[in-house]
């Protein structure tokens, strides 16, 4: 009996790690009851003294039989992650995944004589070595490629690249095609077809950039991407292509694609959307420029504000006048990030307000608001800006609660020399509420009995209204956005 060990509702409440190694090469591929069994064997490596570490408790708690789990066993033991030490009865050692990462794995004699055979022949100007072949085995093993997909790989890049093709380009497709789902005879063949179709296309491109060669697989699968995936036709790639020789002297398919990969985070798919795009984008970083200087911010590379925020917020309907608006807005309210900049324009283009007027015309709805709740403070004597719980205050009593001006009217006189006036106020409200007061009249009749005394004397103060947008103001109209979601 063990000195020490964990009891068993320790081993229950604790938890079992599970190797990301095991769930990026092993897990895809594996049979669903093979990958209940290993996972539930390491479970039960936590405890394995415990009376129902047994075959049998472990087809009876997975539903499976015997013969399941000794199967499942076998097939990890060819995976090379655990050892089967005896079969009768049976007795399993699980081995440290960094060993099977460390291990060259090896391979059962004959099982790839015909493979091999076949590879041999198609590369037939030269011998292929052990440590190839062994190359081969490994990613067939560890993608689950056909052999026979892996052949018509082969055949492909030789025809390509010629027979002196390197092993390590073929792997390089084969895993990429791989990492796509295409490891079958079948999906090999489509996708060579495909790529068989851009070999013009591709020629086409090629010449633009003054490349007298074959297309390389990556240049083709390039092309798959920038048309079916990104969406461009050939013509628009062709215009992009030119323009960049023109700019640059020369290009290649590498700075296509990056140059292609902003257009289409962009969402300028055309020849036209990227041609108006370019003839706006010197006025968009002057822009861009005025507004990281009205924001108080500083970049040196303004490529980036263009592309991420000027460029959106323009395709948002907004103008020069606009964005500066909002930008001298945030930038007085102590909003002075553009990603600050950004919610706010955000969340005004979903309540449909883009334009300057339309700005203003928010702004001035939220002042109104504000100058009735200031007019209540300062008949109560509270000499003080409009916070935010004030708004929520005026918010529930206007909207939540109907309270008409007349009600509200009344219960701000009332409020007046008591201690906490606005508490006084939402009391008040909330209890005429809760009555179903619609009038003053019935505000009047309704005999209200608190104990509480909140009476307290205060002189009324009036301050001069300011009719000029301030900092408070502002501050507003963003409290007033602080509920909506983008």
């Amino acid at each position: 009996m063990a000195f020490c060990k964990f009891s068993s509702e320790y081993v229950i409440s604790n938890q079992t790690s599970v190797d990301n190694f095991f769930i990026n090469e092993f897990l895809p591929f594996a049979p669903d009851n093979c990958v209940k069994v290993y996972i539930y064997g390491l479970y039960k490596c936590n405890n394995p003294n415990s009376f129902d570490n047994t075959i049998e408790s472990f087809a009876e708690t997975l539903h499976l039989t015997t013969q399941d789990i000794e199967d499942a066993f076998l097939y990890w033991q060819e995976q090379g992650l655990v050892q089967v030490l005896f079969t009768d009865p049976i007795q399993i050692r699980y081995i440290p995944l960094k060993n099977v990462i460390n291990n060259t794995k090896k391979f059962k004699k004959d099982k790839y004589t015909e493979f091999n055979s076949q590879v041999q022949h198609i590369i037939e100007g030269r011998m292929i070595t052990p440590n190839e072949f062994a190359e081969y085995y490994t990613i067939m093993e560890a993608y689950h490629i056909q052999p026979e997909a892996l052949i018509m790989t082969i055949d492909y890049c030789t025809q390509l690249k010629g027979k002196n093709v390197g092993y390590p380009y073929i792997l390089t497709v084969a895993r990429n095609w791989a990492l796509e789902g295409i490891t079958t005879s079948g999906s090999v063949e489509e996708r060579i077809k495909i790529l068989n179709q851009t070999t013009s296309d591709v020629g086409t491109i090629l010449k633009i950039c003054s490349t007298r060669r074959l297309a390389t697989v990556e240049e083709q699968e390039k092309l798959i991407k920038w048309t079916e995936s990104w969406g461009f036709k050939l013509d628009c790639i062709v215009y992009v292509a030119k323009t960049m020789v023109k700019k640059q002297g020369r290009t290649n398919f590498d700075k296509i694609d990056t140059k292609l990969a902003k257009y289409y985070e962009l969402k300028k798919l055309s020849i036209q959307e990227i041609e108006e795009f370019e003839q706006q984008k010197s006025s968009m970083f002057d822009l861009a420029k005025e507004l990281c200087k009205t924001i108080g911010v500083f970049y040196e590379n303004l490529e980036n504000v263009v592309d991420v925020y000027v460029s959106k917020w323009l395709d948002l309907g907004h103008t020069k006048n606009s964005l500066l608006t909002l930008a001298s807005y945030c930038f007085k309210t102590s909003i002075r990030t553009l990603d600050g900049l950004d919610k706010i324009i955000l969340k005004l283009f979903k309540l449909g307000i883009v334009s300057e007027n339309a700005i203003d015309e928010y702004l001035n709805e939220i002042i109104s608001t504000d100058k009735q709740i200031k007019d209540i403070l300062e008949f109560l004597g509270l000499s003080r800006n409009v916070n935010s719980q004030d708004r929520d205050f005026y918010k529930t009593w206007k909207y939540s609660w109907f309270m008409s001006d007349d009600l509200l009217k009344l219960a701000t006189e009332k409020a007046l020399g008591k201690i906490q006036p606005m508490q006084y106020i939402n009391k008040l409200l909330s209890t005429w509420h809760v009555n179903n007061v619609k009038t003053v009249e019935d505000a009047e009749k309704l005999k209200i009995d608190w104990s509480q005394n909140l009476s307290k004397e205060t002189n009324k103060t009036q301050k001069s209204k300011n009719k000029v947008i301030e900092k408070e103001d502002l501050s507003a109209l963003f409290d007033s956005l602080e509920e909506i979601e983008i």
